[in-house]
This record gives C-alpha cells, structure tokens and sequence, in this order.
C-alpha cells in the first residue's frame, strides 16, 4: 500500500529571510485576488511570487506567470535563498492552532514522498471530484520549475502511532523551520535524517492506505506530471517524479478537526420563509426558537450529539432545527438514488432532500454555482442574512471521520463542499524537487 521515502528537501534559509511567517503562504487555491496582492507585497521572495504569480498583459507561450516562476524558482537557488538538504529526509509537521469556544489542538504529521499509483488501485483514496482548469494551472507551473511547491494532505489510520514515533525518537528539541500564518496557526518542523528513524517510519507505513483530506488537483496534476515524464525519460522506481509531496497525518490522532461548510441560498424563485417552513413540517420535526444565526449554530451542534439535525433561518430573529427521529426509514424513503454510503451525511440530507426536492434547486444548478453560496465562518452568513444578500441560511454539523473513511472507501465522492479540514497546510515551508535528474532512495 503505502509506499513513502525520504527526500533532500528545498527550503528556506532563515538567515537570508529571516521570519519565515514573511514568506510562507497559504494554498494558492485558497487565496483571494486582495490576498495574492498582499501576500506579493510582504516580501519580495515569498513563495507566492513563484506559486501563485501574476498574469501581465503581453503574456504568450514563452514569457508568462509560469516562465517568469521558474526564472525566480531557479535565481533564488542560485543566491541561497532556498537550500536544498544534503541528507534525504522525511520531516514532522506539527501545527497547532484554536477553534474558539472549543479548545487548542495540535495537528502532527510528516511531509514525504509517497510513490504516486492511480485512483482505484487501492491505495490512494479520493472523496472529491477535479475540475480542469485548476489542474491545467497546476500542471504548467510544474512544467516550468519541476518541483512539487505544495502539499497534498492525506490521512491514514495508525492506533498504535508507529511511523510517527519512529520520528520523534530522532527529533531534536527545537524545531528546524517555525512560522506563523494569518490566522494564528503555528507551524513548526522538524528535520530527520537519522537512518533508524526513517526505516521505522516508511515500515510503519506499509500496509497503509493514504485517503486524501486536501490537495485532489494537486495530486492529479503530480499523475499526469508523471505519465509526462515517464515518456520522455521512462519509468524508473527511484525517480522523484514518480512521487508527489505529501503530508500524511493520523487519522486516529486527537488533532484532526473537520469544520463544517454552512449554506446560504439566494435568488430561489417564490421562496417564501413560511411557506418553506411548512413544506419541512410535512415531513420532520421542527423545532422554532428565538434567535441569531450564531445560536442555530450553537443549537444544531447540540442536536447533532444525539442524531442528524440541520438549523436553517430566514431571518427576524429567528431559527428553526429539523431534526432526523427514524434516519434509515427517511433515507430510504426519500434519498434512495444515491449510495447507501452516502445517504445519513448531514450534506446530504440538505442537497438531497431540502435543496432540491424542497426547495427545487437541481445538482446542475448548484454545480453551475446557481442559488448555494457557501460560508465557514457563521458570522459572515449573519451579516449577509441581515443585508439580505441570502434568503435563508442553513447550518450543519461537519462530516465525521468515520464518514469520511467510509464514504472514501466506498469509492463515491462526497458532494461540493463537505469537508473543510483546518488549517490549511502551509505553502513554502518545503518544496519537493521532481525533475529528470531527482531520485529518492531505494
């Protein structure tokens, strides 16, 4: 199954950059048009400039945001301000950040190189569906530099937490590389070569499957990078392009936190809150309180310890929590054409019942970005609820790990927007180099 390696990672020197915190970013694809400006402007070398860079007008097939990426990739080589590790290494990866109301958590793992097999091979997992443009953009910033700048994350179930320890015996006290980022999450890594260590861990990890949390474009972009490169130079086991850059984290750990992706619709034609209200009432329990959306969040996490709820509000104060009394009667009854993997998913039970046969919103239109808006933070659907922007809010629970394990296994894809695993890995702490000449150890 899992086939991971050690490799001589690029990074930073501190020295040279000083805060690492200045030129360290997000993922590209999480990151707004007044983001990328500003991230620009922190510092002239933060790794957005080569990751994330910007059309001009006059771009053409050879000069672009791509050429001009790889010029910089290759010109802050050359001066020192990336460094390439002597030693091939794989590199644990703690963050640790705080979900107010909630608690602190910390988040390990370790970044390596996993040997890249197709979806369906059975041992890599996917939960989402691509699209093309983004791995278009992905693939030709990869063409230019020849390097991986981003991590793919992944999950994999280890109870006894063998590969991780195998690395924490050979960490030093203090991290190598420590940062952080805009929302207050610290990132810090550690380096490790030591020869014991490493074998522990790539051990630890046979047998393993690998379910992706985040990153699909990027690691269908590492395939197809391959399967290119496989043509001009052939498939050779150690070379570095027949692996993608990964961060792999364990499922069974206390760290991982799955947040919920709350809802908004606009624009429904003849939506009215009472006559949905009622149309609900026909079916399930409601329960009407008095309220702001921040305490219909509140109350749909409640209902959610003892079974399926969903709270939506219209506005004036006011909330509702449908609740689920007989699940597996109404997932038969009413979401019979989608897999039995997928029915009691809280995403589900809205999409498939309430948006569209409720409400009348079909999957094409919501794929088309007609109707849905999607919100993670619940003070931002307050405020748009307020000024109107939305007819109606609805608030879920996250999808559990269990769900997330099975539904990957399964072989289905979870809807748009059902997983947001936070943070968000942190772009520019490591590069993986994948070019003709780069090989990882036997």
């Amino acid at each position: 199954m899992a086939d991971v390696k050690p490799f001589r990672g690029i990074h930073y020197d501190g020295k040279r950059v000083g805060d690492l915190t200045r030129v360290m970013a997000p993922p590209y694809d999480v990151i707004s048009p007044e983001e990328q400006d500003a991230l620009h402007r922190r510092h002239p070398k933060n790794i957005t400039w080569v990751d994330f860079g910007m059309a001009k007008e006059g771009d053409g097939p050879g000069v672009n945001k791509y050429t001009r990426a790889a010029a910089m990739f290759r010109e802050w080589l050359a001066e020192g301000t990336l460094v390439r590790d002597t030693l091939p290494s794989l590199y644990y990866y703690e963050q640790e950040f705080t979900i107010p109301g909630k608690s602190t958590f910390v988040r390990k793992g370790f970044l390596g190189a996993l040997k890249l097999s197709a979806f369906g091979d059975g041992e890599v997992f996917p939960h989402e569906r691509t699209l093309s443009k983004p791995k278009e953009d992905r693939l030709a910033l990869m063409r230019a530099t020849d390097v991986h700048m981003s991590p793919v994350f992944a999950l994999y179930s280890d109870p006894k937490d063998e590969a991780l320890s195998s690395l924490r015996s050979a960490m030093a006290s203090a991290p190598d590389m420590a940062a952080m980022d805009d929302l207050g999450v610290k990132h810090r890594i550690w380096t490790v070569s030591t020869p014991e260590a490493l074998l522990g861990a790539v051990e630890g990890m046979k047998g393993k499957g690998v379910f992706i949390a985040d990153g699909h474009h990027r690691y269908e972009t590492a395939l197809a990078f391959r399967d290119e490169m496989r043509k001009k130079h052939g498939a050779s086991p150690g070379a570095a392009y027949e692996h993608v850059l990964m961060f792999l984290c364990n499922m069974d750990d206390e760290g991982i936190v799955i947040l919920p992706t709350h809802r908004g619709i606009h624009c429904v034609p003849g939506f009215s809150a009472d006559g949905f209200l009622a149309k609900v009432r026909a079916h399930l329990p409601v329960e009407s309180r008095d309220g702001t959306p921040e305490d219909a969040m509140r109350a749909v996490e409640e209902a959610g310890r003892k079974g399926k709820a969903i709270a939506w509000s219209a506005g004036g104060n006011r909330y509702h929590v449908v609740t689920f009394p007989d699940l597996p009667a109404f997932c038969d009854t009413f979401l019979s054409k989608f897999p039995p993997q997928l029915r009691p998913l809280d995403v589900l039970l809205l999409h498939g019942f309430i948006l569209e046969q409720l409400l009348g919103i079909s999957p094409e239109a919501v794929t088309a970005g007609q109707f849905v808006k999607y919100y993670k933070d619940p003070a931002k659907v307050a405020k748009e609820l307020s000024a109107g922007a939305i007819q109606a809010a609805f608030f879920m629970n996250a999808v559990t790990i269990p769900e997330f394990r099975d539904v990957s296994l399964s072989g289905h894809v979870l809807p748009q927007k059902s997983t947001f695993f936070y943070p968000k890995i942190g772009t520019g702490l490591l590069i993986f180099p994948a070019g003709a000449d780069d090989r990882v150890p036997g």
